[in-house]
């Protein structure tokens, strides 16, 4: 395996009218092709930052992010192959779930017959081709994220950025998805990188665990998580060494948010 992914050295300052903040501090860290990898730590420290920079949202204020060996900063945006899927689905009521799961190809001007007709296999994959001419008010919550999956999945991205996707689930939907989702990337061979403050979600669905300081966020520590992961996410979560994994995280960061607050 070689890096798709490689974040050097990056700093970000935001600046305020009267203020400067600090948001990443000295970040190194690297993703290898067809990885999946999880980012934790304090409320605010610079995960969803680090996604952004990571996408071309914004840009260092030091350091280098590469991509495929490529400057972040180089990439076409427009083109650029990375895909973001959200806390919220952001599904558009007014479009069937096709023409949701369309509108990706239609933005980035890549909607052909091939790309097309890939979508709807996509959809006709992981069971939600029936429901192509639903609106999403009419799919429950999970199955709308799950549309949200496709949407992204349907132009091909390199790299999957992944923001607390199943946060707004409730939890036995958030641990059913998650699962689903997992078995997805996995099938599909992407490499992502999940942002979230559940730790049980890190292991069960990564092969490596970043642990953020506090803001300015650095990296605290990098733990690989060596667990047979071939049932799906979901059976991880039982099987022996899972508790010690979790007991560590849990001490690490705990101590990092009560870090945060006496700052």
């Amino acid at each position: 395996m070689h890096p798709l992914v490689e974040i050097k050295n990056v700093g970000l300052v935001y600046h305020e009218p009267h203020a400067e903040t600090q948001a990443l501090n000295n970040l190194s860290m690297s993703v290898n092709e067809g990885e999946f990898v999880a980012i934790i730590g304090p409320s605010g420290s610079g995960k969803t930052t680090l996604l952004s920079l990571l996408s071309g949202f914004i840009k260092p204020s030091a350091g280098e992010i590469l991509i495929n060996g490529k400057s972040v900063e180089e990439i076409d945006s427009s083109q650029s192959q990375i895909g973001y899927m959200l806390q919220h689905d952001h599904l558009l009521d007014w479009r069937t779930i096709e023409g949701n799961v369309l509108l990706g190809l239609q933005v980035k001007h890549m909607l052909n017959k091939e790309t097309h007709e890939y979508a709807l296999e996509l959809l006709n994959r992981y069971g939600l081709y029936e429901f192509r001419n639903h609106y999403p008010r009419q799919l429950s919550g999970g199955m709308r994220q799950k549309a949200a999956l496709i949407r992204t999945l349907a132009f091909s991205p390199c790299l999957l950025l992944l923001d607390e996707p199943f946060s707004s689930l409730d939890y036995l939907t958030r641990l059913k998805l998650g699962d689903e989702v997992y078995k997805i990337i996995q099938s599909e061979g992407k490499t992502a990188i999940l942002v979230t403050h559940d730790i049980a979600e890190a292991i069960s669905m990564s092969s490596r665990v970043y642990v953020f300081t506090s803001r300015p966020a650095s990296v605290r520590s990098e733990h690989i998580i060596e667990l047979n992961t071939e049932n799906g996410a979901l059976s991880t979560r039982n099987l022996p060494g899972f508790k010690e994994y979790f007991d560590t995280l849990w001490k690490e960061l705990d101590y990092e948010q009560t870090n945060s607050k006496t700052k």
